[in-house]
């Protein structure tokens, strides 16, 4: 077993790392244009990259959450806006695939849709997060939202804004959620997948930002979108059940891919001062005693960031730990890896100096597409630390706060 896991994290990452090399030729060309490289995805399509989180049974690559971390990383080195906007189809396979797994494999609709992922190469986008929630009372959308569910004869009417709809530009599917007051049962949050071409669904195509501009993860309108009952999986809002906790426990693949960034950015940084010699010096910057002082910092911290993202990601391994997960480590894990690549990043900068803002190096769009790591929800900033401290205590992660 131990050696099928290492042929097939070995294959795995060798594609990634072909693509990742592949695609670094374009990312600042679709980063000034803003635009989406639909050419990428359809190189995934067709590795097969797009389908390694399916499970072997039904066609896919049978990977688990280490096998996606190490790939992503990889990926990320080259490109990391595509691979944060692949990371959200993985993510929800992955997620699928659990589900379907948790169910014994009882669930047909699920069993069909990761069929599809591997047969016929589709895409699964989405934008869960709602502006008027907040990020973890509402768990990213996912717990609970403003998206509102009437319903009617065979199924939901939906309306609403999805934000961050990572994929939307050439996902077959979209994911969505939507809050439904049940006469019967009290509120419920409903879950569904849908054609991206469904009457009502609206792509604003106003993505236009600081960070990992190549995502397209432009806003979506739901107006008045039917949705079929058999579509739809309705829950407690609120509760923090087995769904919410296997979701949570993809969360890795994300730092991964900011890891891989922060790490391409110190492996470029290395390189150009090895190379750069000054006047009067007759060696390279790489001997200018600051230079060594923050490579250090980057190794410890690059060091540091894998060791936190491989722990995590190896306990996660196996569907069992996935159904009750370790949440203390999730969160932890994500806030040190986040901040961490953010800072290796600014040193990379600082190693290199003016010529980092030059628009002709990565670093400067390395810089700018870092700066999304401290606000990756679900477990970012202050509201990440905040969960943490109330787990540290014993506390509901949605209790509100005593000054309010």
């Amino acid at each position: 077993m131990a050696t099928n896991r290492a042929e097939r994290q070995h294959r795995f990452i060798e594609m990634a790392a072909t693509h990742a090399e592949d695609f670094k030729t374009r990312v600042a060309q679709h980063d000034r244009e803003n635009s989406f490289p639909l050419e990428n995805v359809e190189r995934m399509k067709a590795s097969g990259y797009t389908a390694i989180m399916v499970p072997a049974e039904l066609g896919g690559g049978d990977g688990d959450i280490l096998d996606l971390v190490l790939a992503q990383e990889r990926l990320a080195r080259g490109d990391l806006p595509t691979a944060i906007s692949i990371n959200m189809h993985h993510f929800g396979v992955g997620w699928l695939a659990d589900l379907w797994r948790s169910s014994n494999r009882k669930d047909g609709r699920v069993r069909s849709l990761l069929q599809s992922v591997a047969q016929d190469r589709i895409i699964i986008g989405g934008g869960l997060s709602d502006p008027r929630m907040h990020s973890a009372v509402g768990f990213g959308g996912l717990s609970d939202t403003t998206r509102r569910a009437e319903r009617v004869d065979g199924g939901y009417i939906v309306n609403g804004l999805g934000r961050f709809s990572t994929l939307c530009a050439c996902a077959d599917l979209l994911f969505e959620t939507a809050h439904y007051d049940d006469p019967a049962k009290g509120p419920m949050i409903i879950g569904f997948y849908l054609p991206r071409n469904t009457t009502g669904i609206k792509l604003q195509n106003n993505w236009d930002t600081l960070s990992i501009r190549a995502s397209s993860s432009h806003d979506i309108v739901w107006e008045n979108v039917f949705v079929p009952e058999e579509s739809a999986r309705p829950r407690r809002v609120r509760s923090w059940d087995t769904t919410l906790k296997i979701f949570s426990s993809w969360v890795p693949s994300t730092n991964a891919c900011y890891l891989g960034l922060a790490q391409a950015a110190r492996d470029w940084a290395i390189e150009w001062a090895n190379q750069r010699i000054q006047v009067p010096f007759d060696r390279p910057m790489s001997h200018y005693p600051g230079n060594q002082f923050l490579a250090a910092k980057m190794e410890i911290g690059v060091r540091a960031a894998r060791a936190i993202l491989l722990q995590t990601a190896t306990s996660l391994s196996e569907l069992a730990v996935r159904i009750d997960p370790p949440m203390m480590d999730i969160i932890a894990c994500h806030q040190f890896v986040m901040e961490t690549a953010v800072s290796v990043v600014d040193e990379a900068m600082r190693l290199v100096g003016g010529a980092a803002l030059s628009r002709s190096a990565p670093l400067e769009q390395m810089y700018r597409d870092v700066r999304a790591a401290i606000i990756h929800q679900p477990f970012a900033g202050h509201d990440g630390l905040g969960w943490l401290g109330k787990l540290a205590f014993g506390i509901p992660h949605d209790v509100t706060p005593r000054w309010v």
